[in-house]
Order: C-alpha cells, then structure tokens, then sequence
C-alpha cells in the first residue's frame, strides 16, 4: 500500500511539474507576428464594368474609395497580427498561404485562407488573430463587387457621386454595413447577407436600380433609405431577431413589393412621404413571434396609404386621427380617408402569430 501511494504522488508530480512547464514553456516562448502586406490592380485593358471578388476567411474588409488621384484602379492593404503562446519560431506561413497566392491581379480575385490547424502543435490552441483587409477603389471606375466573409464584418462605404454595378456583401459569422452618402447609383442588384450577425444599411440619394434584398438567420437588419430611387422590390427578412426599417421620401420607378419578415423578434418600421412616390407599394410585415410598430406620415393630398392587421395571440392598435379611419371586421383595416381616390398608394399588410400591431398614421386629405 505504501508503493502505492508513492507511485501516485511521483506519478502526480510529473503531471504537475511537466503542466507547470508546458505553462513556462508557452509564456516564455509567447509572442506575435505582425505583418503586412499591398497589392495594386491595375488591368491592361479595361473594361467598362471592373470585376472585384474578395475573400477571406476570417478578419475584417474594409471597402472604401480613393480621397486623392491614384493611378490603381484598386489597391489592397492587408495587416496581419497573430498572437499567442509558443509564437518564437513562427511566422505567418505557419498560418497562411504566401502573400503571393492570395491575389489573382488578372481575375480581380484575392482569397485570403486560413491554413487547417495543426492539432499537435500547441501555437494553435491558443492563437488570435487580428486581421484588416482595406480595399481602396477609384472613384472614377464602375465596378461589380462580391466580398464575403467566412467569419468577421465588412463595412463599405460610398461617397458622393459614385456608380457600381451589382453589389453583393456576405458574412457566415459575423457584420455586414453598407453607407451611401449620396447622389450613387447602383446599376446592379444589391444584397446584403450573414448567417449569425447584424446587417446595417444606410442609403442617402441613391438609385437601386434592380432593388433591395437583405437576410439575416440569426441577429438584425437595419435599413436606413433617405431621398432614394428604388427600382424594383425591397426585401429583409431574418429568421431569429429584430427588422427596423425607415424610408424618408422615397421614389418608385414601378410598382414593386416591400417585404419585411422575422420569425422570432419584433418590426418597426418608420415610413415618411413627403414628395411624390411615383407608384404604388404593396408591402407586407409579418412576425411569427414578436410586435409589429409602424409610424406613417405624409404631406401629399395624392398618396394614401392602408393597413390590413391580424395576429393570432396579442392586440391591434390604431392611433385615432381626423385623416384615418379605422373599418373591417374588429377594427382590423386602418386607411387615410382619400385612399379610394389617391393617385399613390402604400398598402400593407400586417401579421403576427403572437405579439401586437401598433399602428400611428396621419396623411394630408
């Protein structure tokens, strides 16, 4: 009995002692590599519209435009940081494939990848990376732009009086943002996606002109348009979280669709007319489980605008006003009083299976 227990403390001590040493071991040999790395495109012969795919597995893209005159019609900064215990004889090849693989300057393609972990090598369970891709683009240049990201955010910017074709941002895991500043026009379709993640839109004076489309399974879309052109249907949908949606002023070159949805969250929408809508809308908000709330105003005796409500478990509730009249079987149609007769209308209908609807709408007669 008394080797026994000998045996157990000196077979204790090795763990003890050869745990205390890998810890000494890693914080001793602990480090980072920074790095970084630019790459220039520049085709040989342009093309009216200028293709652009950027990949990466992780990290964050930056998309944004050129402030001074450059000679690149895109150009590629990309700073790398990775930190952890047993960096000292390491460097980023232990992590990523050669800088010169990532870019295909003739395609328009960079495809930053992450190389597969190595389970037995400990510089890889306790690693972090700090990864910035900044994408700069001139101004003068249309390009069709397809980023993704497998998991991280990618934030674009526009300034003023920019034009781009079609404009796909995607994220798995992660945020997408988008910010228009004015006067831009989308020759393409636009959408924004990610899989578990926030998706932001802000839009001033721009045209889309092939419309809208966002989706998110798990997290929020915020959609911001301000004086914009819409050319066909506008689509957020999210599985798991909230929608909030605000147009001011909107333009509608046809008569097109609105679509907001959650299965489980809450909607709130701000809808504001104040200058002729150009078409009609019929739109649809609809939550499995959660509220709906909607805020409509106009100033323009042509527009008029109704709200069809129903929902399974919950209350409609209308704000009273001398421009709207609330009618249906339980007050469930709330309309401006010249809808029959206006030139423009909105037209929704509102759903939820459980939750309320809280309407306040005011429009000109």
């Amino acid at each position: 009995m008394r080797n026994y227990k000998i045996a157990l403390i000196v077979i204790s001590a090795l763990i003890v002692g050869g745990g205390i040493g890998f810890i000494v071991t890693g914080v001793t040999t602990a480090g980072s590599i920074d790095v970084s790395f630019n790459f220039q495109y520049e085709p040989s012969s342009p093309d009216p519209i200028e293709d652009l795919s950027l990949n990466a597995d992780i990290g964050k893209i930056i998309v944004k435009y050129n402030t001074t005159a450059t000679p690149y019609f895109a150009e590629i900064d990309v700073n790398l940081k990775i930190a952890g215990l047993f960096m000292s004889d390491k460097t980023y090849l232990d992590f990523f494939n050669p800088s010169t693989e990532w870019w295909a300057e003739s395609s328009g393609i960079f495809d930053l990848k992450v190389l597969p972990d190595i389970w037995f090598d400990p510089s890889y369970w306790f690693k972090s990376y700090e990864i910035t891709i900044t994408v700069t683009l001139r101004t003068d240049v249309i390009f069709d732009i397809e980023a993704t990201m497998a998991t991280g955010a990618i934030e674009m910017s526009v300034p003023d009086e920019v034009i781009l074709n079609g404009t796909s941002l995607t994220s798995s895991t992660g945020s997408v943002k988008l910010i228009t500043l004015g006067a831009n026009e989308f020759q393409g379709k636009v959408g924004l996606q990610t899989s578990t993640g926030s998706v932001d839109l802000l839009a001033k004076n721009t045209n889309f002109s092939h419309g809208f489309e966002t989706f998110t399974s798990t997290g929020s879309l915020l959609l911001n348009f301000t004086d914009c052109f819409m050319g066909d249907d506008l689509t957020g949908i999210v599985s798991t979280g909230s929608v909030t949606f605000k147009s001011y002023s909107m333009y509608y070159a046809k008569d097109i669709d609105l679509k907001l949805e959650t299965s489980t969250g809450s909607i709130d929408a701000e809808i504001y007319q104040y200058t002729n809508m150009g078409a009609n809308v019929t739109g649809s908000m609809k939550s499995s489980t959660g509220s709906i709330e909607v805020l409509y105003r106009d100033s323009l005796a042509n527009t008029g605008v109704k709200f069809t409500s129903s929902t399974g478990v919950g209350s409609i509730n209308y704000i009273p006003h001398a421009t709207m009249e609330i009618t249906g079987g339980l007050g469930s149609i709330y309309s401006s009083i010249n809808y029959g007769i206006a030139t423009y209308k909105y037209t929704f209908a509102l759903t939820t299976s459980t939750g309320s609807v809280d309407v306040d709408g005011q429009s000109v007669q």
